[in-house]
């Protein structure tokens, strides 16, 4: 199968931004556009446009782009939809590649005069050469090529790419990444995608080599035969995980509306996807959770979890969650209760379960035989280290910060001195302050290379999808 060579569309050498109005003006996409790439540190050479001239941001502001005397690679259409055509015509004139149209007010908006407009701008391109990203879309994030939509985002480049017919959900994944430790290689918000759409960017993510891992928000399909042939053919390649919306028939109006994109029911399109090889999500936070899993997580051989932490009320929950799941939870052995009653022997009448709980003022020396112990349980194919955060709130802050950071460090102990597929999962059910000291801790653990969950229902559903997507992998695996 051929497949699109988009890397200049990634990595452009010069950008000119239309509709760049002056600093005082309210609302400026285009200023947007240009102060994020500026502010980022985009290393190629930047254009302003704007029919009036002058200057912006220390930059000349050309009045049309046919007035600039260098080569342009990319332009970002931020001027209003009747303009649109016109500047397809003098981007191709220029020997412009593709035209990132910010711009909306097209066949999203259900009127003729918009749907008309688009017809023509996508009619133009084609007989022209030129290329769209959208319209109605925040276009590229790529960290390695300087280029974003949002001047907060990372910097550093990852080993995920994502496609996304939301630029919402696009800063929205970009957002919880950066929190959590992931990294992305290329993002793409591609709106209503009249030209370059969800299949093209599949095919180019499946070949990328800077994207070890798909991830996918979509609305709609423009193709459905050809969107799954890309999905199995990078399936094949690499993880592709898919949160795929517009399932309900409210869901699906929304959608057109929004992206003008075919939505189709839950039942076909989640059947459809598992037989193409995808990992379905229903949430952003779930997409991270499983790119997580696959980036830092050694394949189970099994469903047989050992579970061990420090949490107290949080063992029932988290047996319910699991089991709820299809994750199973062996009882421990004969040999492996007698060593952990011999361990424990100050604690009479304490009763050895999964999931285990190791009292907050254990050392950690014995935490990490604990783990060793139930480690060696034949029965058992993955562990789960859980940390409850709520009690962290009623520690005075020294005494905090004590606990946290011999936590930390035992934690990242344990990971050199195991040998089974390891999960880390700090919750909090109390206040927003634990919720966000537990967040802050699993960046650094993910950076560690662990896979950090932060609810129980979010471990058990990742590390369940995760097993599932290894066995299909199994010569003639189903899951």
């Amino acid at each position: 199968m051929e497949f699109p060579d988009l890397d200049y569309l990634f990595q452009p050498e010069s950008i000119a931004v239309a509709g760049v109005k002056n600093a005082d003006s309210s609302f400026n996409p285009g200023l947007m556009f240009l102060e994020a790439l500026q502010d980022f540190g985009y290393p190629g050479r930047m254009y302003p446009l704007n029919p009036r001239g002058g200057e912006v941001k220390g930059l000349k502001v050309y009045k049309t782009l046919r007035d600039i005397p260098d080569h342009v690679d990319y332009v970002i259409s931020a001027v209003p939809a009747k303009n649109a055509p016109r500047l397809v015509e003098d981007a191709a004139a220029r020997g412009v590649k593709i035209i990132h149209f910010f711009t909306s007010g097209f066949s999203e908006t259900g009127n003729t005069e918009g749907t008309k407009l688009q017809e023509e701008i996508v009619r133009k391109a084609r007989e022209l050469g030129v290329r769209i990203i959208g319209p109605n879309c925040l276009g590229v994030y790529c960290p390695k090529g300087g280029m974003t939509f949002n001047a907060n985002a990372s910097k550093e480049s990852g080993s995920v790419g994502m496609i996304s017919q939301s630029g919402g959900n696009a800063s929205h994944a970009i957002a919880e990444g950066n929190s959590r430790g992931v990294r992305f290689s290329k993002v793409i918000s591609m709106g209503n995608g009249v030209d370059l759409n969800e299949s093209d960017f599949m095919e180019y993510f499946a070949h990328d080599n800077d994207t070890e891992i798909i991830t996918a928000y979509i609305e709609g399909i423009k193709d459905g035969p050809r969107f799954l042939r890309a999905v199995r053919a990078a399936a094949e390649i690499k993880p592709v995980i898919i949160f795929k919306v517009g399932v309900s028939e409210v869901g699906a109006d929304i959608a057109v509306s929004h992206t003008t994109a075919l939505a189709g029911s839950t039942q076909v399109w989640e059947g459809l996807l598992k037989q193409a090889g995808a990992v379905q999500v229903h949430s952003i936070e779930e997409m991270i959770d499983m790119t997580l899993a696959f980036l830092h997580m050694s394949p189970p051989t099994g469903e047989n979890a050992a579970i061990a932490g420090i949490g107290g009320g949080a063992s029932v929950i988290l047996a319910d969650e699991f089991s709820r799941e299809g994750l199973s939870l062996p009882r421990f052995s004969v040999k492996t209760l007698e060593q952990l009653i011999g361990l424990y022997s100050s604690e009479a009448g304490r009763i050895f379960k999964n999931p285990i709980d190791i009292n907050n003022f254990e050392s950690p020396d014995t935490f990490l035989k604990t783990i060793k112990m139930i480690e060696e349980e034949k029965n058992v194919d993955f562990l789960v280290l859980h940390v409850a955060f709520d009690h962290f709130g009623l520690m005075n802050e020294e005494i905090k910060e004590l606990m946290i950071g011999v936590y930390q460090s035992l934690i990242i102990d344990i990971k050199n001195k195991v040998n089974k597929p390891l999960a880390v999962l700090l919750h909090s059910f109390a206040s927003d302050k634990t919720k966000e000291m537990a967040r802050e801790i699993g960046e650094t653990l993910t950076k560690e290379g662990f896979p950090v969950f932060l609810s129980i229902r979010s471990a058990a559903l990742a590390l369940k999808r995760y097993i599932q997507y290894q066995k299909r992998l199994q010569p003639g695996g189903v899951a």
